[in-house]
């Protein structure tokens, strides 16, 4: 769906990505993630076709978004501050999108809306930050977008409003197969909802994983033998990391659960104990192994 092609963008001679390459399916949701100032506003710009890149290309559906108008129309994009005529309201915006695009639909700007605490004919300029949030989302989805960029777009709602938000964008991706992408700051943020996170650092996408097949394939599992072995004796594990405390050794491993366990199995401990794993362990423990320290770029 969307093909990003040795994309490079700079301001003022600071390179700000360089060489980003990247394909990213239709119907899937994919969270882009990186500190504060890592480029993931201006990734958004240049996928959106607001920004024009200094190198590369992006391409949507096989075409080159660079001119493409009618491409262009086929994406909604939440900025981290979003905009609107301080005058309007909500329907006041409604009906200048309704004009603006083709394809935004007032019926369905009536059904979004009435799922959030906002009043519709009330002045944007009195909305909360976090309510002006919710009516960008409001009118983004409206739109009936292809393409939904999100730049930090959950920040500064609460926890019901966030997981509204993520439920009404799954229904989306379910039924229209929207393409979603999601930046943020905050890997826990993304946890159960994207398909697949990309980590963006020093100008480069240093990880870009399928969350599904990282859940398969790492573990965190604490053992006890007696006595007590040293962790090079569990031959023919992949162990990513492993500490002992006391009795117990902990260790995350890589590979299928019940490869895994049958060879712990032979060295006949007297404990397994599989534990669960967040997604932002999984992301330091890949990147410890590439060389990055995740205590500077994840949050």
């Amino acid at each position: 769906m969307i093909a990003i092609e040795n994309l490079t963008k700079t301001f003022d001679g600071n390179i700000i990505l360089d060489h980003i390459t990247s394909n990213i399916k239709k119907g899937s949701i994919y969270g882009l993630i990186g500190t504060n100032g890592a480029g993931k506003s201006t990734l958004l710009n240049l996928i959106s076709g607001i920004y024009f890149p200094d190198g590369g290309k992006v391409f949507i559906a096989d075409e080159d978004l660079s001119e493409n108008v009618a491409l262009k129309d086929k994406i909604s994009y939440i900025s981290d501050e979003p905009f609107f005529f301080n005058s309007y309201t909500m329907t006041d915006m409604a009906k200048y999108y309704e004009k603006a695009y083709p394809s935004f639909s007032m019926e369905k700007f009536i059904e979004i809306s009435s799922y959030f605490p906002l009043d519709v004919n009330k002045k944007l300029n009195t909305f909360s930050k976090g309510m002006k949030r919710q009516a960008a989302i409001v009118t983004a989805l409206s739109r009936n977008p292809e393409i939904l960029l999100c730049d930090e777009s959950f920040d500064g709602l609460d926890p019901v409003i966030r997981q509204l938000v993520k439920r009404i964008i799954i229904k989306e991706v379910t039924e229209r197969g929207m393409t979603v992408i999601v930046s943020s700051h905050n890997l826990g943020e993304l946890e159960n909802f994207c398909d697949v996170i990309g980590i963006l650092h020093e100008n480069k996408i240093i990880i870009e994983k399928n969350l599904d097949d990282i859940k398969e394939n790492i573990h965190k599992i604490q053992v006890a033998f007696k006595p007590m072995i040293d962790v090079s004796c569990l031959n023919g594990i992949d162990i990513v990391k492993s500490t002992v405390r006391k009795s117990i050794m902990e260790i995350v491993a890589r590979g299928r659960l019940d490869d895994v366990l049958r060879k712990i199995e032979e060295k006949n401990p007297i404990l397994i104990d599989v534990i669960d794993i967040s997604l932002e362990d999984i992301f330091i423990y890949e990147m410890e192994v590439t060389g990055y320290d995740a205590s500077k770029i994840l949050i």
